[in-house]
């Protein structure tokens, strides 16, 4: 049952944050949407930045294991690519309040100081699995082309978050694939 209740608190979480900033949104607020008391809530999560950490992950596993899903019924590493960057793309455009929570969530950890090798590993996961599609489907210098394919998603969210997004997200799969494979 302590599970279910978890669950609960973290999807409760998840919309809260998504709606409202991550500093506006309250405990209190939460607790009462999981339909938990507050010290509930503190039962399972020892403080409100300890619940953002695991909404966080929450849904980075989540998606994590619908991508692997649907990269590995991609028929060879340049359609993996195709899928990869379409799904970071789609991410970025249908997921804009969602994602608006992961970049504050991220400055909220850089203030505390906290967490800084957890967000070097999980970035250095990203960029060893993009090097290694680059890798297979031929690119030259994937590295440096896996660093450069993640800067300019987060160049891209960023536009589209905060300046209207002035390229359509397809437009924007396209070119950035056309730009990565040299083609």
């Amino acid at each position: 049952m302590a599970r279910d209740t978890r669950t609960r608190i973290i999807e409760a979480a998840l919309e809260l944050f998504s709606e409202r900033s991550y500093h506006e949104v309250s405990v209190e607020e939460i607790a009462r949407k999981a339909g938990v008391s507050k010290g509930g809530l503190f039962h399972h999560f020892p403080s409100k930045y300890e619940l953002a950490k695991a909404v966080f992950f929450h849904y980075l596993t989540q998606w994590e294991r619908e991508l692997g899903e649907v990269m590995e019924k991609a028929d060879g590493p340049e359609e993996r690519l195709r899928v990869l960057v379409g799904a970071m793309f789609d991410f970025v455009s249908q997921n804009q309040k969602l994602y608006r929570f992961f970049l504050e969530f991220y400055e909220e950890s850089l203030k505390r100081g906290e967490w800084e090798e957890e967000w070097r590993e999980m970035a250095e996961r990203y960029l060893e699995m993009i090097e290694g599609l680059l890798r297979d489907a031929g690119v030259e210098n994937p590295r440096v082309r896996a660093f450069l394919l993640v800067s300019l998603i987060d160049g891209f969210a960023f536009d589209y978050l905060f300046l209207d997004g002035n390229v359509s997200v397809e437009e924007a799969k396209r070119e950035t694939l056309r730009m990565v494979l040299c083609r």
